[in-house]
């Protein structure tokens, strides 16, 4: 019952926002001194019915108000919808010959603040009515993977919770890691006769399968995955170079007082110390470019750090592992904080501009690690590195060396632009509130 009350809250807050939205670009075309007078009545935007039931339709039909989706896959799902209900109605107004009865520009504008309201208020609902209770739903794990079990319980926004030790689940997550073939089997006949919903984790998981093509082989019960290597696609790393070098440009006039004012301070608080730290780094190919940073350690502290490896010899094990120190004696005091806060980074915009890195993409890896990297090595060094990238954001504190070279090719193989925007916009939160920054 709470479930259903849920999706009702979600139908009509859904139809709040298309219709503010709609208000929304009415009075914001009404402010447009420069273009011909509007003399469409208000109320019959409001009442433009074929807009509400093909947005409304498409959310359903892409099972935004039956399945619990994670809020980026949901987010992109949404756009997704806007973009096909604009084509939809447009097609709508110039067949029934009622285009010249609206504005064109009314009707666009609020589908591009559609998309901007929509997945706000989707997080600020869900997240309200996990708190009310609304949005729960018991949910059990079968597999031990603590990240996994983490998003799971612990994210409003899927509102999945552990069932107490007397309730049943009313859905099951089989996680396929660390279960033979025959135990799945097993698991799911055991389980599927008593809920209605069984998620399955598969056991490979180097694809997105979001972005696989499944079709099914009819006469031998078979489903057929089509894997592709996203960015070895020439049109998709046409369209990869081609929003790189856009955004460098855009966000390149923003970042110049920040990184002028980095440069200030660094040689305000360290007039002996260089600001720019350059260090070279393995680029697209394998070939060897000057990497850029702002410089975050104390120069020629080598003997610092073999005093401080000497009384703490775990730091060598950590290093390892990955690939960094946890506490290295050789970071000034504002070198901490611009690597809390991935400030640091910023220098490498130079590089993007250079054409020699792209704006996200796989970490730069210094020169002795080219042999750590293993069997993935000629596929991460096919494409730039980047300022920022999945690893990055990934939520995982301490990400040890393979796991970053993992989420490296897992990126490479799987890469589309929303995902570039999605690594954007958490780089963005990371930075403003130190979250999962190294």
């Amino acid at each position: 019952m709470k479930s259903f009350i849920a999706k009702i809250i979600f139908v009509l807050s859904d139809t709040l926002i298309i219709l503010l939205s709609i208000a929304l670009a009415f009075f914001l075309r009404e402010s447009f001194d420069t273009l011909e007078p509007h003399n469409i009545p208000f109320m019959q935007y409001l009442s433009f019915y074929p807009l509400y039931i093909i947005v409304l339709s498409l959310f359903a039909y892409e099972g935004m108000y039956m399945y619990r989706y994670d809020f980026w896959h949901e987010s992109r799902l949404t756009i997704k919808v806007i973009v096909f209900s604009a084509i939809l109605v447009f097609a709508y107004l110039a067949m029934t010959k009622l285009i010249e009865e609206y504005s064109r520009l009314v009707i666009g504008i609020s589908f591009v603040i559609m998309a901007l309201l929509i997945p706000t208020s989707k997080n600020i609902i869900k997240k309200l009515l996990y708190k009310l209770g609304l949005w729960r739903k018991k949910a059990k794990v079968y597999g031990s993977d603590p990240f996994l079990m983490c998003e799971i319980y612990k994210n409003p926004y899927l509102g999945y919770v552990k069932p107490k030790a007397h309730e049943e689940p009313d859905t099951v997550f089989i996680n396929s890691k660390d279960n033979s073939a025959e135990s799945l089997k097993k698991t799911i006949a055991s389980e599927i006769k008593n809920k209605h919903e069984i998620i399955f984790v598969p056991l490979m998981n180097d694809y997105n399968l979001t972005h696989s093509h499944i079709y099914e082989l009819s006469n031998t019960r078979t489903n057929l995955i089509v894997f592709k290597n996203r960015l070895k696609s020439k049109y998709r790393l046409f369209f990869k170079s081609i929003s790189d070098f856009s955004l460098s440009l855009v966000i390149f006039p923003f970042l110049l007082p920040i990184i002028l004012f980095i440069a200030l301070r660094l040689k305000q608080t360290e007039p002996e110390e260089k600001v720019i730290f350059s260090q070279e780094r393995l680029g697209k190919n394998g070939e060897i470019f000057i990497c850029y940073k702002f410089r975050t350690m104390r120069e020629n502290s080598t003997a610092l750090l073999n005093t401080y490896l000497k009384e703490h010899p775990e730091e060598i094990d950590y290093y390892k592992k990955y690939h960094k120190y946890k506490h290295d004696p050789r970071i000034t005091k504002l070198g901490h904080l611009l690597r809390k806060t991935s400030l640091d980074e910023l220098p490498q915009i130079f590089n993007v501009l250079k054409n020699e890195m792209s704006f996200i993409g796989p970490r730069p890896y210094m020169l002795d690690e080219k042999d750590n990297i293993g069997e993935y090595r000629d596929a991460i060094l096919a494409v730039k590195p980047g300022i920022t990238g999945l690893w990055q954001v990934s939520g995982r504190n301490d990400v040890d060396f393979k796991s970053r070279v993992d989420i490296d090719i897992w990126y490479i193989r799987n890469w589309n632009l929303w995902m570039d925007l999605v690594i954007l916009i958490k780089t963005i939160k990371t930075v403003l509130f130190r979250d999962g920054a190294r």
